[in-house]
């Protein structure tokens, strides 16, 4: 046993179960084998452990073995099919017999199991019963709680009823091939069985992969089938009968019966070429339909892969940005580089970058450009006194030439405004980490900062890539930093701006004067105080890579993972004492897993609001006929009503609830717990009920809360209601999670190529994501109305929720709106429940689903089209692909 523990007698006997004292015998080994590992003994050394010994020792060695914590365990409270599917598609009947009668298993354990054949409920049933527990060993028991499988388990959720999904046809040829898939399990694998004219022919196992069908149900895909009807049956098929396929569990029919006749009427073979020949091309087209997302899938490269593109030219990434060029009044202005020293690694002034960046500036297409350096320990003076020897060496040549000014940073108001070269610039390039420009570098921050026209901005700043070094300097692989647009909630995670940006000198002068003239602590300080001055649209992003940035690191070590981007606190802090806002911030890595990129990691400020004054809040729980989910979420908000520490009023929609126990339910919470009830009749328009819902309301914060949510943390909405403070926010979004951990949602992504889809969704609710955007505080297109809080004047300014959109889309609209009237919307990691998506309806399938999401597609186009494109999904990436994965060519 791989946990060392020595077993001692029952803590309590088994329930049932013959012979629970009598050693176990070889059945019982090949069994236990087959149940708790899917797979057989694999010597002869595995069957004699498990036989002759008690029954606690015969399931100690299984249950306390590493391959069923770690594989059996890991894949049934995650996505991947069970290593049981390969041994069999379900439990047979002699395993089930076996299992009821030697496990220690409770009366409605029993009752469950003989509702299923799927071995991913099989096993959560046993390992979850309370009967099993307590027939184990102490021993067995304690070393189970000990290794955390109780918590693993204690989230999921048990699904006892089937449900079949999929498709049929029949090619008229004698194959018959289509797709089913257990929409409650899609791990287990169906049997289909096949009869024609009421002959049994055959049966076929659902196992094979079919393109694009797991991104429809959301699943792996191999749930497809292909049966040949056999030359034997010819004579039925040559009559021609009636084709059935049924379930080979249960026997019930699968889809509708299809005629099958091989030899038509001569009359009519040429019609039935036709026919055939029409079918052919509609399957063609259909097939070129469901797999043109993996074919742009093929062409659009993971990032793992951006060095070599790169290397080829073959990204636009870093072709001349579109659209901005250099104003005429531009071409002869002078560019002022401000290199600004880091205070550990010495930043802009490190010989070895700085001597690269000098190599670059050489090459530069605008060759109109000077160098101050700020150096603290300068003294006044220009040679340079506080430099390193090999740095002052480096910029001797532009001093010769009259191209450099040495100055300490409180200094530098003072000589933007009275020295002679430094006043005449046209654009002063910030750089607080010396990179390697592109050759057209300066020209393009010159042409987005258009200097010398009305329409000039403050900041310019471009997207930029750094190359992770390895031992000995070999450079080892090369990460691309892919910016949104400015995002000022972004920004205070952490200075994604920079580490080089360009600046008009008069927004550089009131960056200096926000602080009455206290020099920034760092290029994040900075970069924040710019923010507070610059006007809408004054800063503007360039979606190209304009230069690239050196990193030395150790892989090996957590410490020496690459740092690609980096916030200050003290900065962060400073924001918010210049709004009046409360706030305190700490530094928190967040590492990303990369795939083949390997790790990356961000260090970005965490934020914490202190207590405040609470206002109002309601909580709208629209539900009809969920009382388990239903006394979930409400169990959920009442204590978050206790944490609060504000006026909570918790409003159910009862939508036509006719459940006996829903409506017990609640009648219960009404009388006995405070929760307000607003009946609604009528067909589904969570719009409608919402926006009827809001006007009962006595809040000024509205939260829209779907029934099947669940809220982990009592102190999610104190969180959220502070965000909602922060300047210009208008609506919050929060972190949503499946059962299992994942990530259901965070944020959404909008694009007129697919409307809008969820950010991150099955990814690892731990997993930073790219620059960690899954755990950072940011803006987004849009979020989600399972969980959406949003100001009471900002929900009536918009007009609320668009009736005309029923069922969906209708959040994704209401964040349109709420942009559109100035309003931001914020996506906040710290803001976290579970989302058990779509308990309440189910999905559309096949082309059904694909002609209403077209058509909702193409009116939120036509509606909406001004403010799809989102703002903060760099065009880098496949606006196909899942957000932030796939690059563009």
């Amino acid at each position: 046993m791989d946990g060392g523990l020595k077993l001692v007698g029952n803590a309590a006997a088994p329930a049932q179960g013959r012979g629970t004292a009598a050693r176990t015998s070889l059945e019982d080994a090949f069994n236990g084998y087959r149940l708790f590992f899917g797979r057989q003994p694999a010597s002869v050394e595995e069957i004699t452990a498990a036989t002759g010994c008690t029954l606690g020792e015969f399931l100690g060695l299984y249950l306390m073995r590493k391959e069923f914590l770690n594989g059996v365990v890991a894949n049934l409270t995650g996505t991947a099919v069970l290593p049981h599917i390969v041994l069999a598609p379900a439990p047979d009947e002699a395993l089930r017999h076996w299992a009821l009668d030697r496990l220690p298993l409770s009366a409605a354990a029993r009752e469950r199991l003989a509702t299923s054949r799927s071995w991913r409920f099989w096993l959560l049933t046993i390992l979850r019963d309370d009967g099993f527990r307590a027939g184990l060993p102490a021993g067995v028991g304690d070393w189970l709680a000990g290794c955390g499988l109780e918590g693993r388990l204690a989230a999921l959720e048990l699904a006892p009823t089937r449900r079949l999904i999929g498709e049929l046809s029949h090619s008229g040829a004698g194959t018959v091939s289509g797709w089913c898939a257990n929409a409650s399990d899609f791990s287990e694998r169906i049997v289909l069985e096949l009869t024609l004219g009421g002959r049994f022919i055959g049966a076929a196992c659902c196992d094979r992969f079919v393109p694009g069908l797991g991104e429809r149900i959301g699943s792996g895909g191999e749930h497809g089938f292909s049966f040949d009807i056999p030359t034997a049956h010819a004579d039925l098929a040559a009559r021609g009968a009636m084709l059935r396929v049924c379930d080979a569990q249960s026997k019930a029919p699968f889809g509708s019966d299809l005629y099958v006749k091989s030899n038509l009427p001569a009359a009519l073979d040429e019609l039935g070429q036709m026919l055939a020949a029409i079918q052919s091309v509609k399957e063609t087209l259909a097939s070129l339909e469901r797999q043109l997302p993996h074919a742009l899938r093929n062409i659009s490269p993971p990032l793992s892969a951006y060095g070599s593109l790169k290397a080829q030219g073959l990204l636009a990434c870093h072709r001349p940005p579109a659209g901005q060029a250099i104003p005429a009044a531009a071409a002869d202005v002078t560019v002022n580089l401000i290199l600004w020293p880091h205070p550990v690694d010495g930043g802009a002034l490190a010989p070895a970058p700085l001597r690269r960046m000098l190599a670059s500036l050489a090459a530069q297409s605008h060759g109109r450009w000077m160098v101050t350096v700020l150096d603290d320990d300068d003294g006044g003076d220009s040679d340079g006194g506080g430099l390193g020897d090999e740095a002052r060496a480096l910029l001797r040549p532009l001093e010769d030439a009259g191209r450099l000014v040495v100055a300490a940073p409180a200094a530098l108001p003072r000589l933007l405004a009275g020295h002679p070269a430094l006043a005449a610039a046209g654009g002063h390039l910030l750089v607080g980490r010396a990179g390697i420009l592109r050759p057209d570098a300066l020209a393009a921050f010159l042409g987005a900062l258009e200097p010398g026209t009305a329409g000039r901005a403050a900041v310019a700043y471009s997207d930029h890539d750094v190359a992770i070094a390895g031992r000995g300097g070999k450079a080892a692989q090369l990460l691309p930093v892919f910016k949104p647009d400015f995002d000022p909630v972004m920004l205070l995670a952490y200075d994604y701006l920079g580490p080089i940006a360009m600046v008009a000198a008069d927004a550089l002068l009131k960056a200096f004067a926000v602080a009455d003239g206290v020099p920034p602590s760092g290029m994040h300080d900075l970069m924040l105080r710019l923010a507070d001055c610059a006007a809408s649209g004054g800063i503007r992003h360039i979606a190209s890579v304009l230069y690239g940035l050196e990193q030395a690191v150790d892989l090996r070590d957590p410490a020496g993972l690459p740092r690609l981007l980096a916030g200050e606190p003290a900065a962060v802090e400073a924001w918010a004492g210049r709004r009046g806002l409360e706030l305190r911030a700490r530094r928190a890595p967040l590492v990303s897993e990369d795939g083949e990129a390997g790790q990356t990691l961000v260090e970005a400020c965490d934020i914490e609001f202190p207590a405040a004054d609470l206002p109002p809040v309601s909580i709208i729980v629209p539900t009809r006929n969920s009382p388990v989910l239903l006394r979930n979420c409400l169990d959920s908000l009442l204590r978050t009503r206790q944490a609060y520490g504000g006026p909570l009023q918790i409003l159910v929609i009862d939508h036509e609830n006719e459940d006996p126990d829903s409506v017990g339910l609640i009648a219960a919470m009404r009388a006995q717990r405070g929760v307000d009830v607003m009946p609604y009749r009528g067909p589904f328009n969570w719009a409608l009920m919402n926006n009827l819902a809001a006007a009962q309301a006595s809040g000024e914060v509205l939260v829209f809360l779907n029934d099947d949510a669940m809220a982990a943390d009592p102190r999610w909405l104190a969180r959220a209601v502070a965000t909602l403070r922060l300047p210009e926010v208008g609506v919050v979004g929060a972190r949503l999670l499946y059962g299992d951990g994942s990530i259901q949602h965070a944020g959404v992504v909008t694009s007129q190529e697919q409307g809008a889809v969820h950010e991150a969704i099955g990814v690892r609710g731990d997993e930073g994501g790219y620059l960690g955007r899954n755990l950072v505080l940011r803006s987004a297109a849009a979020v989600t109305g399972a969980c959406l809080i949003t100001h009471r004047a900002v929900f009536e300014e918009v007009g609320g929720f668009d009736a005309g959109w029923p069922v969906n889309w209708n959040d994704i609209t209401y964040c349109l709106a709420a942009r559109k009237a100035g309003r931001r919307v914020v996506y906040d990691p710290a803001v976290c429940l579970y989302h058990h998506e779509s308990k309440t309806r189910g999905y559309l399938f096949g082309q059904a689903a694909h002609d209403v999401h077209q058509n909702d597609l193409n009116r939120l186009r036509a509606d909406w089209s001004e403010y799809l494109e989102d703002p903060f999904h760099n065009p880098a990436f496949n606006r196909i692909a899942l957000p932030f994965v796939r690059m563009t060519l």
